[in-house]
């Protein structure tokens, strides 16, 4: 989004003359944010669950299995995207032997015991709808519980992390299948990621805690074992998801979210209250104006 509206503010022809900033809320795929009421200026950048939701429903019938198991995580996401699920796959005749629901932040146990629903089940297909956040822990208590034999099919937030794709998971994951986000290539964003830097901004805790992760340091002199970050660390020299833009799909969407708030302010910008009463440009301009 930075790189975006960097590239927007640096145009000589996309908003002249105008800066625009920006509050990051990216890739909310929750349909409880389509109430266009509760929400009259909201403005997706990926696509609403209900979609991704009935995709699989379909999905689960070409294969002709009709006995499935269903995991979600206990949020908005996992709920909202399941339930709908579950609705779809009803109306493709297809059976769900039981639902269970898992939270990172909830008891330990939790995990375990879907785990043992799972592997005491009959169906031998699961449908994880599972945010980010959540898939590891399932996967490392299937791990653990040798949980092996199931087919399964994963949401867009996990079936495509790079993370899992190992020979270590191979034998619990292998064959997984879903819907992923498009990607793309944006031209100049890794450069723009290669000049973050602490000194940027010193009081950015988040960018603080990412330098002393990634180089493992401490900007804190002192503590045992750590070596003191300077901030003059390359970030150039160092491969992790951060500089990977080999796989834009979540970024490829925030970009062209960003781009096409932009046309629609330069359409406002340019108004003839003479050609259009109704279309005149305001400093105070309502969120829904630009989103509608």
């Amino acid at each position: 989004m930075m790189f975006a509206i960097q590239e927007i503010n640096n145009s000589s022809s996309l908003l002249p003359n105008i800066s625009i900033g920006y509050k990051i809320s990216h890739t909310a795929t929750c349909a409880c944010l389509s109430n266009r009421k509760e929400y009259p200026s909201f403005f997706r950048t990926i696509p609403s669950d209900y979609y991704q939701s009935r995709a699989v429903a379909k999905l689960v019938k070409h294969f002709g299995w009709k006995w499935v198991g269903a995991v979600r995580s206990d949020n908005d996401y996992g709920n909202n995207g399941m339930a709908t699920f579950i609705t779809a796959a009803h109306q493709e005749g297809i059976c769900i032997e039981y639902s269970e629901a898992i939270s990172s932040t909830g008891p330990s146990g939790n995990v375990a015991k879907v785990v043992g629903v799972i592997k005491s089940g009959t169906a031998r297909v699961l449908v994880a709808f599972i945010a980010q956040g959540d898939i590891d822990i399932l996967v490392e208590e299937a791990l653990k519980q040798n949980l092996t034999g199931l087919q399964w099919v994963g949401s867009e937030s996990w079936i495509t992390a790079g993370r899992l794709a190992t020979k270590r998971h191979s034998g619990i994951l292998t064959g997984t299948l879903g819907f992923a986000i498009r990607k793309t290539k944006i031209t100049g964003l890794r450069e723009f990621l290669l000049q973050v830097n602490p000194g940027q901004d010193p009081h950015n805790n988040l960018l603080r805690e990412f330098w002393e992760a990634t180089f493992v340091c401490s900007f804190q002199s002192g503590l045992h074992g750590q070596t003191l970050c300077s901030g003059s660390e390359i970030l150039e020299d160092i491969n992790n998801t951060f500089t990977d833009v080999s796989e834009l799909r979540i970024s490829s969407n925030v970009y062209k979210a960003v781009y096409a708030v932009a046309h629609a302010m330069h359409n406002m910008l340019k108004c003839d209250d003479a050609m259009n009463p109704q279309c005149i440009w305001k400093d105070d301009f309502e969120p829904k104006q630009v989103t509608g």
